[in-house]
């Protein structure tokens, strides 16, 4: 199955080579490559034409060739083999980290705020950061990607590492590029508009070139993706001069479970074709002889489709030329049952019923917000509420439901669409200001006075709000709002503790304990359409798993927006992701748990069951049958459809759903 054109089942294909290995190459089989690949399942390969040492592996004259490559074109071979197997082979090429270059002009380099060349860390090997808007750099990439384009068969590039490190570059190129844009400032919220600014004129310099010479060629410019609540910065920028939009985040590196969710969410609403891009590696990039479980890549693979993307399986070939074979054994293997499964998700569409308003604004802690809108991702998919993610620019109107997590600050565009906007609220701890710091959610009657004066704090739940939750304070681990909200119900209120803990004044091992009365600032209250909670209750759930947090949300939820429509009662650990497809409704259920088995990473080794789960739909769901054999699911005396003994992933269809 392809979407705009665009195969769905591609592997990116790195060779970051030093020129100090002397064989590249030497076992180098056009024809087992790409043998290979088919045998995989596998319809497009990224290849290499630059990579993060500098070395060219095309008959390049624009560019240094590397050492040993002899006569070999590998790039070209490679491109040749892989269109004889009807596969396609779109060009990577680096931008940001380019070794040889730094090295014969560290004029070229990206310079930080202090004088220093930025670099990716402080390890051996720690790759430069290049300087983009150097003009003498830009000509020479501008040469080498005219050479590929006039010598060889182009279906796309993949531009590599179009951000900047930091707060840099405060090179004379890149302060003399600030001053033509007027973004000479040194502040955070200049520094994301000049970023922007030059990741925009890169990528509409090189999509220009691309596309006059091939305007078939596919385009995307890696970066870090930053999102925004305000839409006229970050990735939505770079992402209008892409033809697709891929999402690097291999679950087995510094980005974990949670970081994909959170950007698929966004991304795969902007109406572009996507990929999901994650790894055959036990670890990270460059893992030579590291294969992470089949399962693991079942789940990563398997969670994309779900949510509508494609997926790009990342790998390194070896020096001298040969694929590994366990690589493909396991992607293959993998890559065998999602291509059964393409007709299942052929022309669907998603059902997003809330809408999650991402957190970040220049200025703000990243890390803080990454936490905030992953929680919120965390507790939509465990409560089993299909979200969405949305900036200031989107349409709002769609959604019962929007959250604000934590930290949203309000731009103009967002106040007058949250003034326009006709569902429900849920908002928390301090979103909703401007970014003066006056409250600008003017339909919600709330007023503050600081910050709790000690913490952690503890919620006392009102019965009446949440049974189950009350007749026991709850901690809360971090310092929150002061509120005050006259004429609201309370849901929760705020216990505080004895004293702040210093050295002179503690108790016990950790946190003080509650006095015994509520303070005079409640915890969480609601209105007839919003509910607020004080407390940043979703970087809470995300940084310490705190459950009282997450299901008072849910009770906020259900509160709101009613329970949900697709799987209410079913585990946290089932996501499941509803979908249209024509006038069916279709269900995909994904069980995986990532175990944190090791020291440095979380572990998929098992598929897990659906044996005997209920899964409860609306009453017009008549049927409800499994995708591949028809086979219709029983119900139990209270009419939800009985699952049956199936592992990993369970793919539903309910006919006329929607007729």
């Amino acid at each position: 199955m392809e979407v705009s054109g665009l195969p769905l089942r591609q592997v990116h294909l790195d060779f970051h080579t030093s020129p100090h290995i002397p064989d590249v190459g030497c076992e180098f089989d056009p024809a087992e490559f790409a043998a290979t690949f088919k045998k995989a399942h596998v319809n497009s390969v990224t290849v290499f034409a630059k990579c993060h040492h500098g070395m060219c592996y095309w008959d390049a004259k624009t560019g240094p060739r590397h050492p040993a490559l002899g006569k070999l074109d590998l790039m070209g071979e490679q491109i040749e083999a892989l269109h004889r197997e009807g596969i396609r082979a779109p060009i990577y090429f680096t931008v940001g980290w380019e070794e040889e270059s730094a090295r014969v002009h560290p004029e070229w380099r990206q310079v930080r705020a202090d004088g220093s060349f930025a670099r990716a860390g402080t390890h051996p090997g720690a790759w430069w950061f290049m300087n983009f808007t150097h003009p003498d750099y830009l000509d020479l990439m501008e040469a080498q990607v005219r050479e590929i384009l006039a010598r060889y068969p182009v279906d796309g590039f993949w531009f590599d590492i179009l951000f900047m490190e930091g707060e840099s570059c405060w090179s004379a190129a890149s302060r003399e590029f600030r001053g033509k844009h007027g973004l000479l400032g040194r502040d955070p919220a200049t520094h994301a508009k000049f970023e922007t600014a030059a990741q925009d004129a890169f990528a509409r310099r090189f999509a220009g070139l691309v596309k006059d010479k091939n305007p078939e060629a596919t385009l995307f410019f890696n970066n870090t993706n930053r999102l925004f609540t305000d839409s006229r910065i970050g990735a939505r920028v770079v992402g209008r001069h892409e033809t697709e939009l891929d999402i690097e985040s291999l679950p087995s590196g510094f980005w974990g479970y949670h970081h994909f969710p959170r950007m698929a969410r966004q991304l795969s609403h902007w109406g572009k074709p996507w990929l999901g891009m994650t790894g055959r590696f036990q670890r990270m990039w460059g893992d030579f002889g590291g294969i992470k479980p089949r399962a693991a890549l079942e789940y990563e693979c398997f969670r994309s489709q779900a949510l509508g993307g494609g997926n790009s399986v990342g790998d390194q070939l070896p020096p001298r030329g040969r694929l590994e074979p366990a690589a493909y054994d396991l992607t293959g293997a993998v890559y065998a049952e999602v291509e059964k499964t393409e007709p299942f998700y052929a022309g669907s569409d998603a059902l997003p019923q809330v809408g999650i308003v991402v957190p970040h604004f220049p200025g703000g802690i990243t890390g803080e917000a990454d936490k905030s809108l992953e929680g919120a991702v965390m507790v939509c998919e465990e409560a089993h509420y299909e979200a969405a993610v949305v900036d200031d620019g989107d349409d709002h109107g769609r959604f019962d439901l929007l959250i604000l997590p934590d930290s949203v600050t309000m731009t103009p565009l967002l106040r007058d669409a949250l003034r326009r906007y006709a569902g429900k609220l849920l908002v928390s701890y301090r979103s909703g200001f401007a970014e003066g710091g006056k409250w600008a959610l003017d339909s919600l009657p709330l007023s503050f006075d600081g910050e709790a004066e000690a913490w952690p704090t503890y919620w006392r739940v009102r019965r009446e709000a949440a049974p189950g939750m009350a007749g026991s304070d709850r901690v809360f681990y971090q310092r929150g709002m002061n509120v005050a909200a006259e004429g609201l119900t309370i849901l929760a209120d705020r216990v505080l503790p004895y004293f702040q803990r210093t050295d002179e004044h503690f108790s016990s091992h950790a946190q003080t304990p509650p006095v015994a009365k509520p303070g005079a600032y409640p915890a969480a209250v609601a209105g007839d359409r919003f509910v607020y909670f004080a407390d940043p209750v979703f970087r809470e759930y995300r940084q310490s798993g705190n459950l009282a947090a997450r299901d008072l949300v849910k009770v906020a939820m259900e509160r709101l927006a009613g329970p949900p429509p697709f799987g209410a009662g079913l585990p946290t650990t089932v996501l499941m992701v509803p979908r249209r497809r024509g006038t069916d409704l279709i269900l995909s259920l994904l069980h995986y748990i990532p175990v944190r088995k090791a020291l440095e990473i979380d572990v998929i080794e098992e598929r897990m069951s659906f044996a005997g789960l209920l899964l409860r739909l609306p009453a017009r769901a008549e049927r409800a049958r499994i995708f591949g054999s028809g086979e219709d699911l029983a119900r139990n005396p209270s009419g939800g459809f009985i699952l049956p003994a199936v592992n990993g992933r369970l793919l539903l269809e309910v006919p006329g759903y929607f007729g």
